[in-house]
C-alpha cells in the first residue's frame, strides 16, 4: 500500500495536492473515469496559483475530493452489501455449473454436425438426379406424342419452341428443388448447433435455364435423298403392274372384251395400284421424318440431361463447401462465447469464495475514505490545529474492482 504523511497546517496547497492525489489513486483503482477527469482538473488548478487565488484553488480541490470520496463510499458500501449476501456464493456456483453444462452440451452436439451436413447433401444429390431422370422421361414421352400427332417437317419451328420452353421449365424446377434442399440442410444445421439462424451460403451457382437450353448443340435431321431407282421401285412399278394385270388377266380367263373396256380397266388398275403405292410411300416418308425428329429430340434431351446434372453436381459441391465453412465459423464463435461465459462465471465464483478477504479490504477502505473526507473538510473549513500534531498515514483505496 502507498502512504503519505498529512502535511502541516500552514502548507494548504501541499495538503490539497496530497488529498487530490490520494483520492485520484482511489478513483483509478476503482475504474471511475468520471471522477478521474474531475480530480485531474482539480489537480491542475493547484499548479502555480496566484496568491489571490490560492485559497479558492484549495477549496475547489477539497470540494472535488470530498464529492469523489462520497461517490467512492457509495461504491464500497454497495460492494460490501453484495459480498455480504449469503446466497450470492450459491447462485454464482450454480451459474458456473450452468455455463459449464451449456459448453459441454454444445461441444457434444457440434461433433455431429459434419454428419448432418454430409447426409443432407447426399439426399439432395440423390433426389435431384432422380428428379432429373424422371422429368426427362416425361419430356421424351410428351415429345413422342407431339411428333406422332403432326408432320415434324411442317411444324418444326413450333416443335423446337415447345421443346426449348419445356426444357427451360424443367431446369427451373430442378434448381428450385436444389435450392430448397440446401435451405433445409442449413435449417438442420441450425437446429443441431442451436444457432440463432441458418448458416449463410452463396446463391445457387448455376447457369440460367434459358441460357442452358440455348447453349445445347443443335441437331439437324439426316437428309436422305430420294433417288430415281427408289421412285421406280415404289411408285412406277406398282402402276405398271396394275396396268399389266388389267391387260393380261382377261386373256388368261379367255374373255374377249372390247378394246375400250380393256383400256378403262387398264387405266383403273394402274391408278389404283399407283395411288396405293403413292400413299404407302408418303406414309413411309412421314414415318421416316417422325423417326428422324424423334432421334433429334432424344439427342437434344440427352445433351440437356448431361448439362443439367453437371450443373446440379457443381452447385451441390459449392453449396456444401460454403455451408461447411459457415458452420465451422459459427461453431468456433459459439464455443468461444460459451468459453468466455464460463470463464466469467468461474472468476465470479472464485471471487465469491474470497468474500471475507474482500470485505476486510472494503472495511479498511471505508476507514481511509472517512479519514480523507475529514482532511477535505478541514481544508474547506480550516481551524487551528495543535502544533505537535502527529503525522497520519493514508491508505490507497483498492477494494472495488
Amino acid at each position: 500500500m502507498n502512504a503519505t504523511e498529512r502535511p502541516g497546517p500552514g502548507d494548504d496547497i501541499a495538503g490539497a495536492r496530497d488529498l487530490v492525489a490520494l483520492t485520484l489513486q482511489g478513483a483509478e483503482a476503482n475504474e471511475r473515469p468520471d471522477l478521474i477527469s474531475r480530480l485531474t482538473a482539480a489537480r491542475h488548478g493547484l499548479i502555480g496559483p496566484t496568491p489571490q487565488g490560492r485559497q479558492a484553488a484549495v477549496r475547489t480541490a477539497a470540494g472535488e475530493a470530498e464529492r469523489a470520496l462520497e461517490s467512492l463510499e457509495i461504491d464500497l458500501r454497495c460492494r460490501q452489501a453484495m459480498l455480504s449476501d449469503p446466497g450470492r456464493t450459491v447462485w454464482l456456483r450454480a451459474e458456473q455449473d450452468r455455463a459449464r453444462h451449456r459448453l459441454e452440451d454444445f461441444q457434444a452436439r457440434s461433433r455431429e454436425w459434419p454428419m448432418v451436413l454430409g447426409e443432407g447433401f447426399a439426399d439432395i444429390h440423390a433426389n435431384v438426379e432422380s428428379h432429373v431422370l424422371a422429368r426427362v422421361r416425361g419430356v421424351l414421352t410428351d415429345a413422342d406424342e407431339a411428333i406422332a400427332a403432326q408432320d415434324p417437317t411442317k411444324n418444326r419451328d413450333r416443335l423446337d419452341s415447345w421443346l426449348g420452353e419445356r426444357l427451360a421449365a424443367e431446369a427451373r424446377t430442378t434448381y428450385t428443388l436444389l435450392h430448397n434442399g440446401a435451405r433445409r440442410v442449413a435449417a438442420q444445421l441450425a437446429d443441431q448447433l442451436d444457432l440463432p439462424g441458418p448458416p449463410a451460403h452463396a446463391t445457387l451457382p448455376v447457369t440460367p435455364p434459358g441460357q442452358l437450353v440455348a447453349e445445347l448443340p443443335g441437331r439437324e435431321p439426316a437428309a436422305v435423298p430420294s433417288s430415281l431407282a427408289v421412285r421406280m421401285l415404289t411408285v412406277v412399278m406398282p402402276t405398271y403392274g396394275g396396268l399389266m394385270m388389267a391387260l393380261v388377266l382377261p386373256r388368261f380367263a379367255g374373255l374377249v372384251l372390247p378394246g375400250w373396256l380393256v383400256a378403262v380397266c387398264a387405266v383403273l388398275g394402274a391408278l389404283s395400284m399407283g395411288g396405293a403405292a403413292v400413299m404407302v410411300e408418303r406414309q413411309r416418308q412421314l414415318d421416316r421424318r417422325r423417326s428422324e425428329a424423334n432421334l433429334v429430340v432424344r439427342a437434344t434431351v440427352e445433351q440437356f440431361q448431361l448439362a443439367l446434372i453437371k450443373q446440379t453436381r457443381d452447385a451441390v459441391r459449392v453449396l456444401q463447401r460454403d455451408l461447411r465453412r459457415a458452420a465451422t465459423a459459427a461453431v468456433t464463435r459459439r464455443i468461444s462465447d460459451l468459453s468466455a461465459t464460463l470463464d466469467t462465471a468461474r472468476t465470479a465464483a472464485d471471487t465469491a469464495g474470497r468474500a471475507s478477504a474482500e470485505l476486510s479490504d472494503i472495511g479498511e477502505d471505508l476507514n481511509s475514505v472517512n479519514e480523507l473526507r475529514d482532511r477535505a473538510r478541514s481544508l474547506l473549513h480550516p481551524h487551528p490545529q495543535p502544533a505537535a500534531a502527529q503525522p497520519i498515514r493514508e491508505r490507497v483505496l483498492k477494494a472495488v474492482p
